[in-house]
């Protein structure tokens, strides 16, 4: 679906291009395109259209400059065009996803997340934490305090309710903490970023979990020293990451991002925690391939300067698709 540019004729161009895309005639789609352009000459949608096309037939400069005519135009970076500038080596990798483009994907795809995510492709983040939970630290039930940052439909949640005397998710999505209020496991839902939550919270937390929503981060180090500042006494952050092969984070062609061992180990000792648990596992399928992920549980210590006395727990192989 995309906005009109106010002219019908421009509107029909471009419908019918990307109908042709679909069809499979990329050439014939940019032609229309360009005309749709000719009549509509600052229509962002059309230039974001028109610049994954010539990317799609390896017309790297031509996508790039109407990329960013599109920013130019755009009110906002809802379709993630500087994401698509950074993949084409044209802009600088941002530190994150940027905000309105996460918003946008995930209210439209609020209503069948579960089913496509659980369902089709396997994914089992929240329930391969919880599982580790109950191994490295078992609580007696409803004991805990817990934050569940990025809580999207509640899935994490669900997993987590039983060790949790108060339960609290934050999601940037309204569509997505709306599907979580219908389930009804949740003391408090708030529709918030998550640097700036963290950064302003006045409640502790023992347990601060983020299962598949730091892959829309680059750059971990203020998340993780927010989850440190919300962290009472002995409390506990546990997440999940998408793995990279090198150290780093990396943005990847499915606009996520993924990051090394060593960073979150440096990210962690910069915010006073050290690393409890460390080890890979399969995240999700995607394209009927195992995504190689990373989870891990970091402790809060006191005082923050103190030094990490505990080395990280050994990574082994990933492990198969959890069921």
């Amino acid at each position: 679906m995309t906005s009109s540019s106010g002219d019908l004729r421009a509107d029909r161009r471009l419908t019918l291009a990307l109908q042709l895309k679909a069809q499979g005639d990329v050439e014939g789609a940019i032609s229309l395109s360009e005309q749709a352009l000719e009549l509509a000459p600052n229509w962002e949608a059309a230039h974001f259209a028109l610049a994954e096309m010539l990317e799609g037939v390896g017309r790297r400069d031509a996508a790039v400059a109407h990329y960013v005519d599109h920013l130019r135009n755009a009110r906002d970076d809802a379709r993630g065009a500087s994401l698509k500038l950074a993949l084409l080596g044209a802009a600088a990798v941002p530190g994150k996803a940027p905000e309105p483009y996460v918003r946008s994907l995930f209210d439209e795809y609020a209503p069948r997340f579960d089913e496509a995510l659980v369902g089709r492709l396997g994914y089992c983040a929240p329930f391969e934490l919880s599982r580790t939970l109950a191994l490295i630290r078992p609580v007696r039930p409803r004991a805990e305090r817990v934050l569940d940052l990025g809580c999207g439909t509640g899935l994490a949640g669900e997993a987590l309710r039983a060790r949790a005397a108060w339960l609290e998710g934050i999601d940037l999505s309204p569509a997505m903490v709306a599907q979580a209020r219908r389930k009804g496991i949740y003391d408090a839902l708030e529709v918030a970023e998550i640097e700036a939550f963290l950064a302003a919270a006045e409640r502790r937390f023992d347990l601060v979990v983020a299962t598949d929503v730091l892959i829309y981060f680059g750059a971990l180090e203020a998340v993780i020293a927010g989850m440190r500042r919300v962290l009472a006494p002995g409390g506990l952050a546990a997440f999940s990451v998408q793995a990279a092969e090198s150290d780093g984070f990396l943005l990847g062609g499915d606009h996520r991002y993924s990051h090394g061992r060593g960073y979150i180990e440096e990210c962690a000792r910069t915010a006073g925690m050290k690393v409890r648990e460390a080890r890979a596992f399969v995240v999700r399928q995607e394209a009927g391939r195992d995504v190689s992920g990373l989870l891990f549980c970091l402790a809060a210590e006191a005082p923050l300067s103190e030094a990490p006395s505990e080395q990280p727990a050994s990574l082994p192989s990933p492990a198969p698709l959890c069921r």
